[in-house]
């Protein structure tokens, strides 16, 4: 019986058939400051949006995860990056002065399928895209990073990014202070189980659990592209 369970990397999708985007880099949405399209209600909220991803980037390696105001923020308003944006479930989007804290916008169906499995803390903020030609509720989520720490680097497969070659670190400190910076976390074993569906490995990438990608698979969500990078947790 195997007592692990396993999670495969996940991101907004670069297809371009997918997308509606060539370049495989744009993202879908972002956020605009002018008069004509402002994504904030106003100057207060925008402030306060800012104010604190500085704050959560400048203390991100803290192990705490202080949540966004609600009642402070009302909603972010996106703007399509391209004309031929096509519209998918899952949304890649470029929110200027986040620090990249957040990870995807969803519609609102999407959510509630992420709800039925087990999520760790996140933020949460009501999103708007007025040129979508189907007005939805969309939400921008983001999660808390996991720490590097916490892998067990004696079983994990950890790869020279150009050769392919596996290299051998056996602690966090070996692989915090190695000399050699271009690898690449292929196979990841953690310490101790880990409950939620969802993991956001700190400087590789976000993960989901095979059974939420099941789930995404089985209501055919468009929008994600499924990876190769997984990480195991002992159960």
């Amino acid at each position: 019986m195997d007592r692990h369970k396993k999670y495969f990397r996940v991101r907004p999708s670069i297809e371009s058939r997918v997308t509606g985007i060539r370049d495989g880099v744009t993202c879908q949405v972002e956020t605009r400051f002018t008069k004509s399209q402002p994504s904030f209600i106003d100057k207060t909220e925008k402030a306060y949006f800012q104010d604190y991803c500085k704050y959560l980037w400048e203390n991100r390696k803290n192990d705490n995860f202080p949540l966004i105001d609600p009642s402070r923020i009302s909603k972010i308003t996106y703007y399509k990056t391209k004309k031929g944006v096509k519209e998918t479930d899952f949304i890649s989007s470029l929110t200027d002065n986040s620090f990249n804290l957040f990870d995807f916008i969803v519609s609102e169906e999407t959510y509630k399928l992420l709800l039925d499995s087990n999520l760790p803390i996140y933020n949460k903020i009501q999103a708007s895209i007025p040129e979508f030609s189907t007005q939805k509720e969309y939400f921008l989520l983001g999660f808390p990073e996991l720490s590097l720490e916490n892998v067990d680097y004696d079983h994990s497969v950890i790869l020279d990014s150009f050769s392919g070659v596996q290299l051998r670190f056996n602690s966090y400190e070996e692989y915090a202070n190695r000399t050699y910076k271009f690898t690449k976390m292929h196979n990841i074993q953690l310490k101790v189980d880990y409950k939620y569906d969802i993991i956001k490995l700190q400087n590789t990438g976000l993960f989901f659990s095979n059974s939420l990608i099941e789930v995404m698979r089985l209501h055919n969500i468009t929008g994600l592209d499924y990876l190769t990078q997984s990480i195991t947790s002992p159960v």
